[in-house]
């Protein structure tokens, strides 16, 4: 966060977030008012803070590395014009200007300008200077610094210093300032803070006088681990974490004597008279586990203090950081603990510090004290648990082995700290919480006396919500034990320091807990209740803090405590049993960090604390205002030792972190010992096995000289057969372990040719070759070109896709390089006929006429094949007039389709002119002010791009083309080596069998060199590595003098054509062979050994020796030339290659410098391509709302014409109906006159309603009428007034619901044709606002065309520009002057040569084509003449053959008549097809009535005979009944008299007759409702509705029982 401060004021005036790092500086320019600068973790910032109408306001740009690494910021400088200066982590400086790097600063040889991050940078009196890690100061040209510039970006810009001061080896100076003198005069002195804890004054004047640096004041450069007063004189020791030993004299404020080790400290301790009389013996514990043991001596005199620390002893009882270290009270003992190794190691001190042995414990150790024992340690782990170690003897623990005490031999007792902290706050929370509610409780109490039950429920109702909106806190115990960081041993019982959530507090402990026989307590609320194994008592000593330190003073009347937030307090202790101390007096010590040590001197008159801000302080106690009259502590060391007294003698220190431990060394004596003990064994075994061995081979020798049936065979003298099998398996698998101990060299060195290879091998696709002739000096090498990189493909597939979508894209999105396509295109689409408005009106109608044609064209094909024959014959004929009908009219359709408009133009006629203007010749020079850039010459960066890597791919593939022939001409020379071979070897059979005189010169078998086959390099053999070994090691012994290139490897040996290591080449010079021709002369060999002579034999053997020798010769004469000729076809062949490869050359050279060109054009257009895309953006933007809003007008003109055709077809619908309306009346109609007034009538009509009024309102519609301003009250004639919403008496009424039918209609088609009109209308209006609209557009596209043609102008001057290499023969250039080539061509034109012959034959192509054009003219007038001539004769025909219909139909119908009606009326397939189906149904359906009906009757018999039946049981269910009926009376008679309770009415009586009362009232509500129904049908238009009826129950059946 950065805050701006007005100091005076006190107050912040403007904050902002700074960066995501860390800040380390942040400085105001001094130069410019409102300009920061901050430096920081990774980034540099510069800030800008302005004032605003609200405020100040901070603007900062993140400075840019670009390609430079990143790099911490820790030192810079604003300089005057706005630039800044800083350094970097690897010690050059950066120049900012701005937010970009202007360039790196470095000394000369590309040497870094510090060797390490750069710290420090100042401008002082126009020099520059700087500090850095390295210790060094130098002092900078600031004019040179200034004005340092480069001309590329990852340049660096070299300069040396004007001055250089190294202040010191191992200082590393962080910070610098300037001092003042007493004048406020400035001098050349600086004070420079080293990162090793010293202050140096630097005199850094540029003088020959200038003083040597001084080193004022030297301080500890970290944390002070461990101090140590002196325990006779006021001297303290203190250890730092940097790994110094200082000792002060407090007193006099200086120091006496200062040691660095390489590790850092840890714990120091400063033991007494019991372990040194002399009292000048330092014990330190360092970082990397070394326990040195330090003595004070007097210094030299030349020392630069007056005492000296030298060694005594240097011990590694641990692998880590000593955490502790503790002496006994008898000096007799020294422990040691480490955190790391949780190991507890014990010394003699009297034998000289000899180790007793150690103690593994269970954790880390933090802190140790003696326990009121001597004998026994205790000691704190970081788990939270204490031990008592009892301490060992130095007799009891056998260190012959190891230094580790078992764990029988080391008594131990355990105390676990259990947290009681949590407990304590609950009890405390629960104390505050109960007197909470016992306040409310007594609340509501007096609530309720005073006030009421109801008040006292409303106070209750409100405490329990705010109780229950106070959420009680958890109180846990931690989940991992806190660590212990100071014990305290105290009478019987000790007190633990600890930290995390039991910091804060002392706890009393004990390993006797005299709870540990009881049992467990009740928990009581609000009351801590201690449990077994807790703490005794809590000493809460009133802090959040850790106590680091506890101790008592010299007098045991105080406590001393150092907290971790760096106070020391100081307690009174109190009397009593335990510890108990009085109220702190808090003394803010150490401003960062914790309080490490805390100690009183010897005398207890001063405390003195260190910390681990580096601090170490010195209080006086309870002497205020006396002062001390104290000898000097050198006085009292100087009484303390003898002048007699002999320095100790010096010992080696450990210096290495990584040296063995003092049980790590024991063991590893141990491990040697048994290894001697091992080789010493095998030395005995060898030597018995070699005297053995000796023996076996005398006994061999023995055993051979015996006879063979005396002597012992092979086999007998194998003791064990299966010792050769495990020997040869124990030899494998030594290989197997060698192969495995060597696979990460063989695997690296594997790697290292893998990279070598990728890097240098794989990426070239065909490497240099030197193809050699055989008879002559011409040799023709490959083109060693590289494999073209897979980015250069996808390069060029992301162009062909890119320019595809651009193809096929938006108009807004197409670029400058799809320009020719995109046009080609837009062209093509706008040459293609659009169907016209008629066209689409005419399918639209054809449409219409197939849906709801009655009989449509495909009636004489779907319908079907009437029983009639008269029928079928009358409407086959109709169907075939109707089909012919339909023919012609759709002829004419397409006829007039296809008829051009009046500014139709021929596409083939268009794509001829614009041939004609591209292709006519009309050559204007590019630098040309009225120069135009064609469309389809425009290139964007885009197209130049894919035009640069489509020209590195042809140069590939034309490298690779002549490089394959090449190879297939080393592949022929192979073969031909080959075939000479064996040719040698024919010639070498056949010269042994021939005289030396006859012998004739064999030509050389030629051999492939070593660069003709250079892909053998990277072949090697076993035998070719063991050669290449031994000659490796002789050029090693040789030296390196005698060494050549790169001693043959990889095939890079020397210079020039390499030879077979076998023979020298074989292929000579030609002056060194004889001819061809010469070879057949039969010269002999010289040198040759002379052929045996022939014996002589018979004449008949002499003759076929003669023939033998002649086909010999004949054959050798033949081999040999067949060898010449190989020789010679291959030479020639190379030669033409060689000749091809040279014309190559040129070629490719030129293709080079077209690449330099395409390159520099590529650039260019990049500069100009942004500009180009925002104009082209802009031109397709206004051309698609050019095109947008032409398909609009379009649209809308459409949409116009087809609503003007809508309306004609109205207006023909209309007169339609008044024509059907007149044919209707018919003729002589009485009442035409008022049907005619009643179909013509206005009628004001309301608009339709919606469906969801109701039906009434539908109906009562149309009634609505407006009489007074429409109708008429009388005749013209005077004819007597009729009602015209009543048909007359004697007028048919389906005529006159008929004439109201089509006056709706009429009305409809009224309404219809005004709506229309106002449609067309607001079209026409819209149709003439677009094209304003248009022409608006149309003007900013041509104010966009004209921009771009400009910008393409200017673009192409800038292209102009470039240089272009055009490769001329002097035979080409034709520009002379007075016949002679003049010195300068600046002015001429290059021009390809077809152009010229091109324009020369164009003047007499232009006359051909005049003329050809004034012939087609006259030709084409002609036509046009007589196809007027041929129009009005077709017209004339075709109203002659109009006036000959009309005359015909006036003779057979007497009136002119509609075809289609007449063809409707005539004959109709769809009512015979009905007629006939209507027949085929009454007779199918007569048949199943037929059917039903018998069904019935027969179903009328089984009801009968099922009725009968049921009616003769119903009878005999009567009599039955009736019988029983009988039978109740007798029974009922006998029991009248039986009893008086039977004397009234009964029950049966009194149910029967209710049933009739219910009976009575439902025959009267049925005649009621009878009575309102006949009402209702006797008035006019009465419904009836369903009678109400009432819901009766059942009546019982008769006779009263159920």
């Amino acid at each position: 966060m950065l805050t701006i401060w007005d100091w005076k004021r006190e107050k912040i005036i403007l904050r902002s977030k700074a960066h995501g790092q860390d800040v380390f500086r942040v400085t105001f320019s001094t130069e410019i008012d409102g300009q920061l600068t901050t430096g920081g973790l990774g980034h540099v910032k510069f800030w800008k803070m302005a004032a605003t109408f609200t405020g100040l306001k901070l603007q900062g740009e993140l400075g840019k590395f670009g390609r430079t690494a990143i790099s911490d910021i820790e030192g810079y400088v604003e300089l005057p014009d706005g630039k800044v200066l800083s350094g970097s982590e690897w010690g050059n400086m950066l120049l900012w200007d701005g937010d970009l790097i202007k360039c790196e600063l470095s000394s000369v040889e590309k040497n870094n300008c510090h060797k390490g991050q750069v710290q420090e940078i100042f401008l002082d009196e126009g020099e520059l200077i700087t500090a850095g890690a390295d210790g060094s100061v130098k002092i900078w040209d600031f004019e040179t610094i200034d004005g340092a510039d480069v001309l590329e970006e990852d340049a660096m810009f070299p300069m040396e210093p004007m001055s250089e001061m190294h202040v010191g080896d191992g200082v590393s100076i962080i910070s610098m300032c300037k001092t003042v003198t007493e004048n406020n005069d400035t001098n050349s002195m600086w004070l420079a803070q080293d990162a090793s804890g010293g202050i140096w004054r630097l005199d850094i004047s540029v003088s020959l006088t200038k003083k040597a640096p001084e080193l004022i004041q030297s301080y500890h450069a970290g944390p002070i681990k461990g101090i140590a007063p002196c325990p006779y004189t006021h001297m303290s020791a203190s250890m730092g974490a940097d790994g110094t030993v200082r000792v002060v004299d407090y007193l006099r404020k200086q120091t006496l004597v200062r040691k660095k080790y390489k590790s850092g400290g840890s714990c120091l301790l400063w033991p007494g008279r019991n372990v040194d009389s002399k009292m000048l013996t330092l014990i330190g514990g360092f970082s990397d586990g070394v326990i040195r043991v330090m003595q004070l001596d007097y210094a030299e005199q030349e020392a630069e203090h007056d005492l000296k620390i030298v060694l005594k002893h240097a011990l590694k009882p641990h692998k880590g950081e000593v955490t502790a270290m503790i002496i006994d009270d008898e000096g007799k003992l020294l422990v040691t603990g480490s955190a790391e190794d949780g190991t507890l190691f014990f010394f003699d001190i009297t034998s000289n510090y000899m180790p007793i042995g150690f103690v593994r414990l269970e954790a880390p150790v933090t802190c140790m004290s003696w326990s009121n024992s001597s004998k026994r340690v205790l000691v704190g782990l970081n788990t939270g648990v204490v031990l008592e170690v009892e301490c060992p003897d130095a007799g009891e623990v056998d260190t012959s082995v190891t230094y580790e005490i078992q764990p029988g031999l080391a008594k131990i007792n355990r105390y676990e700290f259990k947290s009681i902290n949590y407990k304590i706050k609950k009890a405390a929370y629960e104390t505050v919480k109960m007197k909470r509610e016992d306040a409310q409780q007594k609340k509501l109490d007096k609530i309720k006396e005073d006030e009421g039950e109801d008040a006292y429920l409303e106070a209750k109702k409100q405490i329990d919500e705010e109780n229950a909106g106070i959420e009680d806190p958890t109180f846990e115990p931690p989940a991992v034990p806190n660590s212990i960081l100071k014990i305290f041993p105290y009478e019987d019982k000790f007190y633990l320091s600890m930290d995390g959530s039991d910091a804060g507090a002392l706890y009393e402990c004990t390993f006797n807990d005299p709870l540990a026989d009881m049992p467990t307590p009740t928990a009581v609320r609000g009351k801590w209740i201690r449990l077994c194994g807790e703490p005794l008592r809590v000493i809460d000593m009133e802090t959040d803090s850790t106590i680091h330190d506890i101790s008592l003073m010299q007098d045991g009347s105080n406590l001393m405590a150092g907290l971790g937030d760096g106070t020391i307090r100081i307690h009174k202790k109190l009397e009593g049993n335990g510890l108990h101390i009085g109220p702190p007096f808090t003394l803010p010590a150490h401003s960062r960090g914790s309080v490490n040590g805390i100690m009183t001197s010897f005398d207890t008159r001063f405390l003195i604390s260190g910390g681990n801000d580096g601090n170490l302080f010195v209080y006086k106690v309870n002497h205020a205002g006396v002062e001390l009259s104290l000898p000097s502590p050198v006085d009292s060391l100087l009484k303390m030792k003898g002048k007699e007294e002999v320095s100790p003698v010096l010992v080696d220190d450990i210096d290495d972190a990584k040296a063995y431990s003092i049980e790590e060394a024991k063991q590893k004596r141990e491990h040697e010992k048994m290894l001697k003990t091992a080789e010493d064994k095998k030395v005995k075994v060898r030597r018995t096995i070699a005297t053995l061995r000796s023996k076996f081979k005398k006994l061999r020798v023995v055993n051979k000289d015996l006879p063979k049936h005396l002597a012992l065979s092979a086999h007998d003298f194998e003791m064990d057969p299966m010792m050769g099998s495990i020997i040869a398996q124990e030899v494998s698998d030594m290989k197997d372990l060698i192969r495995k101990q060597l696979a990460w060299n063989s695997e690296k060195h594997r790697l290292h040719l893998q990279k070598l290879r990728k890097r240098f091998k794989d990426v070239v696709a065909t490497d240099r070759i030197v193809l050699h002739a055989v008879e002559s000096d011409h040799l023709v090498s490959t083109f060693r070109c590289a494999k073209p990189s897979s980015a250069m493909q996808q390069a060029l597939d992301d162009f062909k896709k890119k320019l595809a979508e651009d193809i096929s894209g938006a108009p807004g999105s197409r670029g400058s390089d799809a320009r020719r396509i995109s046009t080609v295109i837009r062209q093509m689409e706008a040459s293609e006929p659009k169907p016209s408005s008629s066209q689409g009106l005419f399918l639209r109608k054809n449409t219409e006429l197939d849906m709801h044609g009655p009989s449509g064209g495909g009636a004489s094909k779907g319908g079907k094949k009437l029983k009639d024959a008269k029928a079928n014959k009358s409407l086959a004929k109709a169907e075939e007039r109707k089909a012919k009908r339909i023919q012609r009219e759709l002829t004419w359709k397409n006829l007039y389709s296809r008829k051009p408009s009046e500014n139709y133009e021929d596409p083939k006629m268009l794509a001829a002119i614009e041939d004609a203007k591209n292709n006519m010749g009309d050559f204007n020079l590019k630098t040309a002010k009225n120069y135009k850039v064609p469309e389809s010459q425009r290139q964007g960066g885009t197209y130049k791009r894919a035009q640069l890597l489509e020209l590195r791919r042809m140069i590939y593939m034309t490298k690779m083309t002549f490089n394959e022939r090449l190879l297939a001409l080393r592949d022929q020379k192979q073969k031909m080596i080959g075939e000479a071979e064996e040719w040698s070897k024919r010639l070498d059979v056949i010269q042994q069998r021939l005289p030396p005189e006859s012998i004739m010169t064999k030509p050389k078998v030629p051999k492939l060199l070593d660069d003709e086959i250079p892909e053998r390099a990277m072949e090697y053999t076993p035998e070719s590595l063991r050669e290449f070994k031994k000659k490796y090691d002789e050029e090693a012994k040789r030296g390196p003098a005698d060494e050549g290139g790169f001693g043959g490897f990889g095939g890079f040996g020397g210079d020039g054509a390499q030879q077979p290591a076998e023979t020298k080449p074989a292929a000579a010079p030609t002056s060194k062979q004889p001819a061809p021709a010469a070879a057949t002369t039969g010269e002999p060999k010289t040198g040759e050994s002379e052929a045996p002579k022939i014996p002589l034999g018979s004449s008949l053997e002499s003759q076929n020796e003669n023939l033998e020798v002649m086909m010999m010769l004949h054959e050798q004469e033949c081999l040999i030339n067949q060898m010449n000729e190989a020789y010679k076809e291959f030479d020639i062949e190379l030669v033409k290659l060689r000749k091809d490869k040279i014309q190559l050359d040129v070629e490719l050279k030129n293709g080079d410098l077209r690449i330099i060109l395409l390159f520099e054009e590529l650039l260019l257009l990049k500069e100009f391509e942004k500009r180009e895309n925002l104009l082209q953006e802009a031109l397709s933007s206004k051309l698609s709302d050019r095109d947008e809003m032409s398909d609009k007008i379009e649209e809308l003109e459409e949409k116009l014409s087809n609503k003007k055709m809508y309306m004609e077809e109205l207006q023909e619908n209309e007169k339609l109906l008044y024509e059907s309306f007149t044919e209707q009346l018919g003729e002589n109609n009485k009442f035409a006159d008022f049907l005619t007034k009643v179909f013509k009538k206005k009628i004001k009509r309301v608009k339709k309603r919606t469906e969801m009024e109701g039906d009434s309102d539908e109906s009562d519609s149309d009634d609505d009428f407006d009489s007074s301003s429409e109708e008429e009250s009388e005749d013209e004639d005077g004819v007597e007034h009729l009602d015209l919403n009543i048909c007359p008496p004697g007028c048919s009424q389906d005529l006159y619901d008929a004439t109201i039918v089509m006056r709706e209609k009429k009305l409809d088609l009224e309404e219809a044709i005004q709506e229309e009109k106002k449609i067309i209308d607001s079209l026409k209006k819209e149709v003439d606002a677009l094209i304003k609209k248009n022409k608006v557009i149309s003007h900013g596209v041509k104010c966009a065309k004209n921009d771009l043609e400009a910008f393409q102008l200017e673009k192409q001057k800038k292209m102009n520009e470039l240089d272009v290499i055009v490769t001329l023969n002097l035979d080409q250039i034709q520009y002379m002057q007075n016949g002679v080539l003049p010195s300068d061509l600046t002015s001429c034109l290059v021009f390809h040569s077809t152009g010229v012959n091109q324009l020369a034959s164009r003047i007499k192509e232009l006359q051909q084509e005049k003329a050809h054009q004034i012939r087609k003219f006259k030709e084409l007038k002609k036509s046009h003449i007589h196809l007027i001539k041929g129009r009005k004769a077709m017209q004339e025909k075709l109203l002659a053959l109009d006036e000959k219909c009309q005359n015909m139909m006036l003779l057979k119908f007497g009136r002119a008549v509609d075809l289609k009606k007449l063809e409707n009326i005539s004959t109709n397939r769809i009512a015979e097809e009905l007629k006939e189906t209507i027949a085929k149904k009454d007779s199918k359906y007569s048949r199943k009535l037929n059917e039903w009906d018998v069904q019935i009757s027969q179903a009328k018999q089984r009801l009968l005979s099922a009725t009968r039946d049921h009616t003769s049981r119903l009878d005999t269910l009567n009599e039955l009944t009736k019988d029983k009926q009988d039978l109740e009376g007798v029974l009922d008679g006998k029991q009248k008299n039986l009893g008086g309770e039977y004397s009234g009415q009964r029950k049966a009586d009194l149910k029967e007759r209710q049933r009739l009362l219910q009976l009575v009232q439902l025959q009267a509500q049925e005649i009621d409702a009878l009575k309102d129904e006949i009402g209702i049908l006797s008035r006019k238009d009465g419904h009836i509705l369903p009678p109400t009826q009432t819901a009766v129950p059942p009546l019982p059946p008769i006779g009263g029982r159920s």
